[in-house]
């Protein structure tokens, strides 16, 4: 590395010379120490969209990347933490809940009610409900990964984004901004970096190839922040199948989900994300 005045002995930590030599990657992260995570961040920080790869590659990939990654000792030691601390929390992790669900069943509920609504938007995509790759509940960590595959795409509807790429990202606002405020700096940033890494890698990805894109996904991610912040429970906690037969708009209400002027319906961005290829 050529010295360069002004450039401090600090600024020359990365110099080679400084580092040895190895043959292999070594770092002090844990992140970049994983070769399928390095991958995973190039791949989709770089690539373009396209019918080979669709929106839920990505996520189902990274979630499987941290099953090997995640700290779990540390995480459930957290949650205890937690529970000690929140006897609501503590009450939900106890009970384990989880319900199949019937989605022939919500197929005969009234239009407008949250449970005929969840299963339209997944028949209209041919999705299927519980699809993330947990099956566990014998730790809080397994518990809580197992309910927000149940969950996930009630939470679109609650707060209003739907499955396509920018309501994605505003899911993941929503979710952290409100994850961190109901469990607390540290547990939520173990929690949240799967997130942090679908929204960075989003982002890049839309300015590489996508630049027009960007202001409404800024826009998606605030609208996200701003009602993860306004949201009057845990995300992540309600009974949703209680609540099946209630009308969408009631259940929003119930959570305090109110939109702002930001607010659109960002379903146009699903043809726009697999058009642009």
């Amino acid at each position: 590395m050529t010295d360069v005045p002004s450039y401090t002995a600090n600024q020359r930590l990365l110099d080679p010379r400084r580092l040895g030599t190895t043959t292999m990657l070594s770092s002090t992260s844990k992140y970049l120490n994983h070769p399928r995570l390095r991958h995973w961040v190039a791949v989709e920080s770089l690539r373009r969209n396209g019918p080979d790869m669709d929106h839920y590659g990505g996520p189902l990939e990274i979630i499987d990347i941290f099953r090997e990654l995640d700290d779990v000792d540390e995480i459930n030691r957290l949650f205890k933490e937690a529970r000690a601390r929140d006897s609501a929390l503590d009450a939900w992790f106890e009970a384990r809940f989880l319900i199949p669900h019937d989605l022939q069943a919500l197929a005969e509920l009234p239009e407008g009610t949250l449970g005929r609504e969840y299963q339209k938007m997944l028949a209209e995509q041919g999705l299927q409900a519980d699809f993330l790759p947990f099956e566990s509940t014998a730790t809080d960590y397994d518990y809580f990964h197992r309910r927000h595959s149940q969950t996930h795409d009630i939470e679109h509807l609650v707060i209003g984004y739907r499955y396509d790429p920018l309501g994605e990202f505003a899911l993941i606002a929503a979710r952290t901004t409100n994850l961190l405020k109901a469990l607390g700096q540290e547990l939520g940033e173990h929690l949240s970096v799967v997130s942090t890494l679908l929204v960075a890698t989003g982002m890049s990805r839309f300015g590489c190839h996508y630049p027009h894109l960007l202001p409404s996904l800024y826009k998606a991610l605030g609208e996200g922040n701003r009602i993860g912040e306004a949201l009057n429970t845990p995300l992540f906690m309600p009974r949703y199948e209680d609540m099946f037969e209630w009308p969408l708009e009631d259940v929003r209400e119930h959570f305090g989900v109110v939109h702002g002027p930001e607010f659109e319906d960002t379903m146009w961005s699903l043809g726009e994300y697999f058009d642009a290829a």
